[in-house]
């Protein structure tokens, strides 16, 4: 499982590096469009939004590997001096597992209503379940992670 995990990591922050240098050209080149030519490219504005919807779920995984996610530390350092604050570790990465699960599901189901719906961007006219298949694809890589980090807090010797 780390193998895997550890090539994972690299693939995604490879993916993300790539469609950031690729959307500032991308919005770059709008610009140049619009300022020097005078003319606009309206599918650049759209893909590049998507591009950053993607890039902020994936991102989701990357700040959970770092532990740079925003997170209430008041009880964490009130009960720094508690022997048993793995316990609330545990607890908070539960109630987190949780959201992912819930996230996932709900997902799962955005995913299934555009695809019945068969609903297309306005301006690309690409099927918008390739943009939401971000949230459930996000969740479950995320709640990988969460659970990998809870075992491993679990093992983990005071």
């Amino acid at each position: 499982m780390r193998k895997i995990l550890q090539k994972y990591d690299k693939f995604e922050e490879y993916l993300l590096i790539g469609t950031l240098v690729f959307n500032v050209l991308l919005i770059f080149s709008q610009i140049l469009m619009r300022t020097i030519f005078n003319y606009s490219l309206s599918w650049t504005e759209e893909l590049s939004r998507y591009i950053f919807i993607w890039q902020t779920w994936l991102g989701t995984s990357i700040a959970l590997k770092y532990k740079q996610h925003i997170r209430v530390e008041i009880l964490i350092n009130f009960l720094k001096k508690i022997k048993n604050k793995k316990i609330l570790e545990v607890l908070v990465n539960f109630i987190w597992i949780s959201f992912s699960a819930f996230l996932l599901y709900a997902g799962i189901l955005l995913c299934k209503s555009m695809i019945a719906r068969n609903v297309l961007s306005s301006g690309m006219r690409i099927p918008l379940v390739f943009i939401y298949s971000c949230l459930p694809i996000s969740s479950l890589i995320v709640l990988i992670r969460l659970i990998n980090d809870t075992i491993n807090l679990i093992k983990r010797k005071e």
